[in-house]
Formats: C-alpha cells, sequence, structure tokens
C-alpha cells in the first residue's frame, strides 16, 4: 500500500494478506531479525506485551539469531508487534518504523556486518553501499541498489522488497545514523506491493 494509508485494521490486514501472497515459504530472514521485534515490543511495552504478541502470531522467543526462519513468519510477527506498540508511538506506521530501527541495529551488532561496519569506517556513503551486499547474508530475497546524487545524497532501489515503506525507513535512518552524521533523512514511495525508492540526505 502506499505510503500513510495503514491506518485502519481493514487496511493493515488486507496490506499483511498481500505481502504474504508475495512471499514463499522459501524466502528467509535470520532469527536476529525476529528477535529485534521482540526486543522493540518489551522497551516499550515490557514482558507481557511480548507474550501478547507471540500469542497473536503463534510464535515462540526460541529464535536462533544466526538461523534462517520463512519469511511469512516474519512478516505475522513484525505486524503483530505493530499493532501492539502503535497506541503507545502513535500509529501504525511509526510502530513500523520503530521496528526497522531496532531490526538495523541487531544486524549491524551481528556477525554478519561487522566486517561491513569495519570497512565502512564512518563513511555514511560506503556503509550504505557495503550494506546492500551484507544484508544479503541476512536475507536471502530481494535486490537494492544505490545512485548518488550529491556529497550527502542518495536514492536507493529495492525490488521485492516484502516489508511495508516505514519499516525500511526506520532500517535506513539507523544505518545512516550509526555512522555519527546530522539531520538525516529518509522518505520512502511505494512504486508497486513489493517495490520502492528511497530518498536519503544528511549533513
Amino acid at each position: 500500500m502506499p505510503r500513510g494509508t495503514l491506518e485502519l485494521p481493514e487496511d493493515i490486514a488486507r496490506d499483511l494478506t498481500a505481502r504474504l501472497g508475495a512471499t514463499t515459504e522459501a524466502d528467509t530472514s535470520r532469527g536476529m531479525f525476529f528477535l529485534g521485534v521482540l526486543d522493540a515490543v518489551r522497551f516499550l511495552g515490557g514482558e507481557e506485551a511480548v507474550a501478547r504478541v507471540l500469542d497473536q502470531a503463534d510464535e515462540k522467543a526460541d529464535y536462533v539469531p544466526t538461523q534462517p526462519y520463512p519469511f511469512p513468519r516474519f512478516l505475522r510477527l513484525s505486524y503483530a508487534a505493530a499493532w501492539q506498540l502503535a497506541p503507545q508511538v502513535g500509529d501504525f506506521d511509526s510502530a513500523m518504523r520503530q521496528i526497522g530501527t531496532q531490526a538495523m541495529l541487531d544486524f549491524l551488532h551481528s556477525m554478519f556486518a561487522r566486517e561491513v561496519v569495519q570497512q565502512a569506517g564512518g563513511d555514511p556513503k560506503r556503509l550504505m553501499e557495503l550494506m546492500q551486499a551484507g544484508y544479503r547474508m541476512a536475507l536471502n530475497f530481494g535486490e537494492r541498489t544505490v545512485e548518488w546524487t550529491s556529497a550527502t545524497s542518495g536514492r536507493i532501489t529495492m525490488t521485492r522488497t516484502l516489508m511495508p515503506v516505514p519499516y525500511t525507513e526506520g532500517i535506513l535512518r539507523a544505518a545512516l545514523e550509526v555512522t555519527g552524521v546530522h539531520d538525516v533523512q529518509v522518505q520512502g514511495r511505494s512504486l508497486a506491493l513489493v517495490e520502492a525508492v528511497y530518498d536519503i540526505a544528511w549533513s
């Protein structure tokens, strides 16, 4: 769905159903992202909120960070978590951004990204370029390309990106902020259900 339309319960349910229809059990995500969803819920709502999310998504908190799990399970868990967090952070989109931020922080501190972060050396452009390959180790689907429009801005195009725009906005913002840059701006726009572009800038 286009940015900013996930406001009503029926819209959220329809969007999740569409995304589940676009993925298969062969699409996988590492357990660290599942744990990141639960960390975001735990931070704002405590263990009771985590238990509610797990129950709603029919999941158990026994994820192994490096193990791949079917992506449809991640979609259901993330949507249940965002629904749980929405009243506390403002709306569903804001909750998805929060979950995306936690996902990127967990990824950047994982074994998959450790070398990527070191190679980037605090350079946001270098990190964005390296992250596309590093991210592939954590997700086995999707394509991401980076085009630089100035020394401090660029556009990232993602195809077969199965999460909604706000989630990826949270991911990109967290990745840029970890390099120490200021005035980070991330603006995403859906081109299709599983295709989007993100304009990024910083100072």
